[in-house]
């Protein structure tokens, strides 16, 4: 086997594009390290999930995401995380354990306990704090941030991203996209569209709603890349990288190329939005998909 796609250089190459990714949203959030921003809006309870997922390999930058925590936890919608962590905290369906461990869970739980944060912080914790910025809310990575700022901590933030991201959409849609309530997303819509804030046009059984053109105007900044799908982004890409840290994947070819076969589905709109085109999987048999699919999946977190 050529040694450019074998599976310990395949798991330096996601490591290294998958933390970076990383690293790039929690440097736009005000964690102090070299290198670049993110100019994508970011998911922030995607984000801490994400980060979990890794923080076995990369503690450094888990101890920034629980500082951060710990400072800025008032932007975080501990219900709506909740409700997200579920399939990364539960056995996976093809990994069969948990993409985070759940000790490395229980250290965020614990930071966002409100009782734990009425304690003096400890020595380390203030250090930490002094390497950390306050959000600025109008950056365009910052975008859900500076909606919460608006609209609070609520579901009435992500549906005015979803909006201002993907154009349109219905309640059932943007109910799972954004993670909220079906019937709590379709009673905001329709108040929304009772005052004028969205438009709503009948398809079909479907109400489908949009932002009027004057909502722009909660826009940070224009980006031409818009992307904001990071939940099924970090759980795909999570459990790719959970698995390649793992036995008994991260050196059998074979057992990576089924995996990556069962996840070319998951992967293709993520592989779409960053230009990049995945191999078919009908033209390369067994472990034969290895190879082709080392080659570009890295290059996905990259384009991010």
């Amino acid at each position: 086997m050529d040694m450019t796609s074998s599976p310990e250089n395949f798991r330096r190459s996601l490591r290294e594009s998958f933390l970076e990714l990383l690293w790039r949203q929690w440097r736009a959030l005000g964690v102090a390290a070299h290198g670049p921003e993110s100019m994508q809006p970011i998911d922030l309870e995607a984000l801490l999930l994400a980060t979990a997922v890794t923080a076995g390999q990369d503690r450094r930058l888990w101890q920034a995401a629980l500082q951060w925590l710990s400072r800025c936890h008032e932007w975080i919608n501990g219900a709506r995380l909740k409700r997200m962590a579920v399939p990364f905290t539960r056995p996976d369906e093809w990994l069969k354990r948990p993409l985070i461990d759940a000790d490395v869970w229980g250290q965020a739980a614990a930071v966002l306990d409100p009782a734990a944060r009425k304690q003096p912080a400890a020595e380390n914790d203030v250090r930490g704090d002094r390497a950390l910025l306050p959000p600025r809310l109008r950056k365009p990575a910052l975008l859900q941030l500076f909606l919460r700022g608006i609209f609070g901590v609520n579901a009435r933030a992500e549906l005015g991203l979803y909006l201002l991201m993907t154009g349109e959409g219905n309640s059932n849609q943007i109910a799972r996209e954004t993670h909220y309530d079906q019937k709590n997303v379709y009673v905001i819509l329709e108040r929304w569209a009772e005052a004028g804030f969205v438009s709503r046009e009948k398809r079909g059984k479907q109400n489908l709603y949009s932002l009027k053109p004057g909502g722009t105007f909660l826009l940070p900044a224009q980006d031409d890349k818009k992307f904001w799908r990071w939940e099924p982004f970090f759980r795909s890409f999570g459990r790719l990288f959970a698995a390649v840290h793992n036995e008994p994947w991260r050196s059998d070819t074979y057992l990576l190329s089924s995996l990556f076969r069962a996840q070319h589905g998951n992967i293709i709109p993520f592989a779409r939005a960053a230009g990049i085109e995945l191999p078919d999987p009908q033209l390369f048999p067994g472990e034969l998909f290895f190879a082709p699919m080392a080659a570009v999946l890295p290059g996905i977190p990259r384009y991010f």
